[in-house]
């Protein structure tokens, strides 16, 4: 694909001498391409992004191009988002230098040195954190929590009714990204029986609930989809002081129409999932920056969050094995993940007054 792409670009401004694939592309091709001559600004490394009607890794699972030109126009409209910023760092989404509409090459902007913040966070922080971090962790998470809830302010105005029609045509990956989480969620019932059977009516609810959210396009609005610590880019470098360090949030082909919970929800799960399998204390840190950034959820709101990240312990919890947890760490995050889930769906108050819970809840 690589050889593919490149003779594309050939006698374009983004023609380039080399071609090196990236990591982190399910979906897509991706690499770091260099170019024969700078562009006007300077830039001579841009992100390539391709595109077909199936997956990179799976050509048997089919998934509609028009993802591409989502992402592609998506970003477009993004530039008119300010970024978030605070001492520690600048988060905002990469600028689309150009996208090919018939092959479904995006050019990007590229952050050299690229590292996603699910990794960092492995390299970087370690299992009991030093309390000498805390205020980074805490200041990256507030940045990130206050970008998105801008996001979602901004992409509910009327003033983004292109955006909101581009996130109604994407039909197909929200029902992907649903099946995921709630149609999974019932399967995986009878891989942990003896964690799970007994909750499979509560799950059900649960379930059908989801399923009704997403009915009405006029009750919902646009939201990332794939909102997640993966999907987060910064330097791979360690972080000592205050350096305003750039942060790029990608992956916009799932943008679609949703609830705000799913992209709140997921985005606290990879956090807090750091903290359950490895005992490291700056998930919980960027957690709780990450919701004092987003600002006050109301009780409804906090409930289906928690729903949400009940969800994502035990379908990714569950399942994903780079965590490195052992068959007793699984079963004990996905047990705890059925409690978030049961407590939420309940509205029981009561288990949910200490901590981030409680910051969640306004308790």
């Amino acid at each position: 694909m690589s050889a593919q792409v490149k003779q594309e670009l050939d006698g374009t401004d983004f023609q380039c001498y080399e071609l090196q694939p990236l990591s982190g592309g399910y979906a897509n091709w991706v690499f770091r391409g260099q170019l024969t001559n700078p562009l006007p600004d300077g830039t001579h490394q841009v992100l390539i992004k391709h595109g077909e009607a199936y997956v990179s890794s799976n050509r048997s699972f089919a998934l509609p191009t028009s993802r591409c030109v989502i992402e592609s126009e998506c970003l477009v409209s993004l530039r008119s988002l300010s970024p978030s910023k605070n001492e520690w760092c600048t988060f905002r989404t990469p600028n689309l230098y150009h996208f090919n509409a018939t092959t479904n090459t995006q050019i990007q902007e590229y952050l050299p040195n690229a590292i996603d913040l699910k990794n960092y966070v492995w390299k970087y922080y370690q299992t009991n954190t030093p309390l000498a971090k805390e205020e980074q962790c805490v200041g990256i998470g507030q940045t990130m929590g206050r970008w998105l809830r801008t996001f979602h302010e901004w992409a509910a105005s009327p003033e983004q009714v292109k955006l909101r029609s581009l996130a109604v045509e994407n039909k197909a990956l929200q029902r992907l990204k649903h099946s995921t989480y709630y149609v999974y969620l019932i399967n995986l019932i009878d891989k942990f029986p003896a964690l799970l059977e007994n909750s499979r009516d509560d799950f059900e609810q649960v379930k059908a609930m989801s399923e009704d959210e997403l009915k009405d396009d006029s009750a919902l609005q646009v939201v990332h989809g794939d909102f997640w610590t993966g999907n987060v880019l910064l330097p791979d470098q360690e972080i000592d002081q205050p350096a305003h360090i750039p942060m790029f949030v990608v992956d916009w082909e799932v943008v679609s129409l949703g609830v705000r919970a799913r992209d709140i929800g997921q985005m606290l799960a990879e956090m807090y999932m750091h903290k359950l399998f490895k005992g490291i204390n700056a998930g919980g840190w960027l957690m709780e920056g990450f919701l004092s950034g987003y600002g006050g959820l109301d009780r409804d709101l906090a409930f289906r969050v928690i729903i949400h990240i009940g969800c994502h312990l035990i379908v990714i919890g569950g399942t994903v094995d780079d965590w490195g947890g052992s068959a007793e760490d699984v079963e004990r995050v996905v047990d705890h993940g059925r409690d978030l889930i049961l407590g939420a769906w309940r509205k029981d108050d009561h288990l949910f007054t200490n901590g981030l819970w409680g910051q969640m809840l306004n308790k």
